[in-house]
């Protein structure tokens, strides 16, 4: 380098800079205002949103995380475009080419996006709610949150599931919560002649135990006649916040009162709850 134009060089340099920096700093500082103006809008829609849910019987609590996801990408898109836009970026090809590369990865993640789809649809039709215990898939648990691309179950033993809505909304689902009453079966098998008095003891557990409805009314009917004994069928209905504790303890309450009715002990060869299988056209009398 020559040394007597070195200093000359220097100063046109530091010169451009200081041009450069002034004409940029201003530009740089209001990006930066635009960045923090809009966490801190982004925050306070958020918190209002959440306080909006809250107290509005009107807003289903379903629709909120889906709400939220919505304003912080909107938000996101805008923040950006406007600080773009402030450094001096032309925005209108940088949108061309985003759209571009959005087609390609749009192709590239087609079972991400059908998780929207199915997102909305969900929500659209709303076919569970929060706090709903639904069953798809061979998968079952109590809908904890519903988001744009998966739903989060809590199962019966404490997991969270994370089912994608696509998995969802391609399969049968089985809302267990949005019922007012499920149906019980249970076979009992007596050995020796134990039918009449069985029948009977299934009538008054039917007729004694609040938990049972009325109507539709319970049905006993013999089910199996063979050389080991006899076979009753009982089918019940109950109230679906009673299904549960129904199911775990209607066993013990059957043979409680069929040992009080006099069947011995020996004679009672198997209490089971049973499933009516979908062509058994007698399902259908309860109905």
């Amino acid at each position: 380098m020559d040394i007597t134009t070195a200093p000359t060089e220097v100063t046109g340099m530091a010169v451009m800079a200081w041009t450069w920096a002034t004409a940029f700093a201003p530009r740089l500082l209001a990006a930066a205002v635009i960045i923090v103006c809009g966490l801190l809008f982004s925050h306070w829609l958020r918190r209002g949103i959440v306080e909006v849910t809250d107290r509005s019987r009107r807003i289903d609590p379903t629709l909120r995380p889906v709400l939220l996801a919505v304003v912080r990408y909107g938000i996101f898109i805008l923040v950006l475009l406007l600080v773009l836009n402030q450094l001096g970026i032309q925005t209108t090809s940088l949108l061309a080419i985003l759209g571009a590369a959005g087609i390609a990865i749009g192709l590239a993640l087609q079972g991400t996006l059908s998780n929207i789809a199915a997102g909305i649809m969900l929500l659209w039709l709303r076919p569970f709610k929060l706090g709903d215990y639904i069953e798809v898939n061979g998968q079952a648990g109590v809908v904890e949150e519903t988001g744009l691309f998966v739903c989060i179950l809590r199962t019966y033993d404490g997991a969270r599931l994370f089912a994608p809505n696509s998995t969802i909304w391609n399969y049968a689902l089985r809302n267990h919560t949005r019922v007012d009453r499920r149906m019980l079966a249970v076979s009992i098998t007596v050995a020796g002649e134990g039918r009449e008095r069985t029948a009977d003891a299934l009538k008054a557990v039917m007729q004694d135990d609040p938990a049972i409805l009325r109507q539709p009314a319970p049905v006993i009917f013999l089910d199996q006649l063979t050389d080991s004994g006899v076979t009753l069928t009982c089918r019940f209905w109950t109230a679906h916040h009673h299904y549960g504790a129904m199911q775990r303890s209607i066993g013990d309450i059957l043979r409680r009162r069929l040992i009080e009715a006099g069947i011995a002990p020996t004679d009672l060869k198997l209490i089971a709850r049973v499933t009516p299988p979908p062509a058994d056209p007698t399902r259908l009398i309860d109905l």
